[in-house]
């Protein structure tokens, strides 16, 4: 029986050996902390995102605290965010003592559709969050009209979405800043780790203020703001760096094999993978399927199926406002999220994966339906 993953960052062995000969350079510099490497990174992803700027952070969550917390909220004032995400894209409004307002999600590509957001948005309405679940870039035309028209700030949970495209224009690119996260399982990883891109100069040197304890540089400098310790390390950076080397390689090793499985699943009438975004090129972050009514077995069942047959999955995301911390916090009624929560799955998918471990996978779905 194999034991195949549901996601794992690859490293050849030169990776390695750059890796460690840089990490070395790091240690016997004696500077630690942000410095010349994450320097190198945030030029890196300037360049791949096509933006003016780009902060390091110590983790995508950092990087949505502070585009939230450039906001300035006051009391009362919502930031709508999907139903259908992590809870860091929340959190992030919470922790500035903003209101959460949930929109609902589309059935077939999993993300938060416009016409969702246009019923949230009222004259409290400071910005909206949208992600690209699995990649999968979210309909950013009508989204970005949508908060021009409105004057409100439009920010994108980028985190699954490093290396996606909409249109030809980059995720991380449209609207006033972008979080990405850097975290083991992503495209990309540095460890621990995350990015901030942004065209908004301002929103940038807060970024630097913020991940830095309030301060311009380390020392006993001025506290100008109200700040936290959201720096990435140069050692984080290193693998970073690395990583980002492999960027073209590993979403054209993620599309090969989600149209493996696409193909695969052809056979399987009842499991509808994830519909990408017309015109849009998904990163593959993720592949998430959603059992349909007709299903033979419950997703639960599916899920503890597949683990004895030595294949790993997860849930993406249960809606928001059904999780503990999160009820009685409003009511909401996003019943595709819910369907969502109740539905889906991630099957595994990662570059360390060959088609005939896809095909192992389909074959233990169709084992279990007989």
């Amino acid at each position: 029986m194999k034991h195949i993953r549901l996601a794992k960052p690859i490293f050849s062995e030169s990776d390695i050996l750059e890796i460690n000969r840089n990490i070395r350079s790091v240690l016997a510099s004696g500077w630690l902390t942000t410095g010349k490497f994450a320097e190198r990174l945030e030029s890196r992803f300037r360049k791949e995102v096509e933006t003016r700027y780009a902060v390091s952070m110590n983790s995508g969550t950092a990087a949505l605290h502070t585009m939230i917390a450039w906001l300035r909220l006051k009391p009362g004032e919502e930031v709508v965010v999907p139903a259908n995400t992590f809870a860091s894209t929340a959190n992030a409004v919470l922790y500035e003592g903003g209101k959460v307002v949930l929109a609902d999600c589309d059935l077939d590509s999993f993300n938060v559709t416009a016409d969702s957001l246009v019923e949230k948005i009222t004259g409290k309405t400071r910005a909206i969050v949208v992600t690209h679940v699995g990649g999968n870039p979210c309909d950013m035309r009508e989204i970005v009209d949508i908060c021009e028209e409105r004057k409100i700030h439009l920010f994108e949970d980028a985190a699954h979405a490093l290396g996606s495209t909409y249109r030809g224009q980059k995720c991380g690119s449209f609207g006033s800043g972008a979080a990405f996260s850097l975290y083991p399982t992503k495209v990309v990883t540095s460890g621990e780790g995350g990015m901030l891109t942004t065209n908004s100069k301002d929103l940038a040197g807060f970024a630097q203020l913020f991940r830095n304890v309030g301060r311009h540089s380390i020392g006993a400098g001025p506290i100008e703001i109200l700040g936290h310790n959201y720096r990435m390390s140069d050692i984080h950076a290193v693998v970073g760096l690395n990583q980002m080397k492999h960027l073209s390689e590993f979403i054209a090793k993620r599309n090969e094999l989600a149209h493996s499985y696409a193909r695969g699943l052809k056979r399987i009438g009842w499991i509808k993978p994830q519909v990408i975004t017309a015109q849009g090129r998904s990163s593959y972050y993720a592949y998430i399927v959603r059992l349909v009514k007709e299903s033979p077995v419950s997703r639960d069942a599916l899920v503890e199926g597949l683990k004895n047959r030595g294949v790993e999955t997860t849930v993406m995301f249960r809606p928001l406002h059904s999780q503990p911390y999160f009820r009685g916090r409003g009511t909401f009624s996003c019943p595709n999220a819910e369907a969502l929560g109740r539905e889906s799955l991630v099957l595994p998918l990662h570059v360390g994966m060959t088609n005939r471990d896809v095909e192992y996978v389909i074959n233990a779905i169709e084992e279990l339906a007989l």
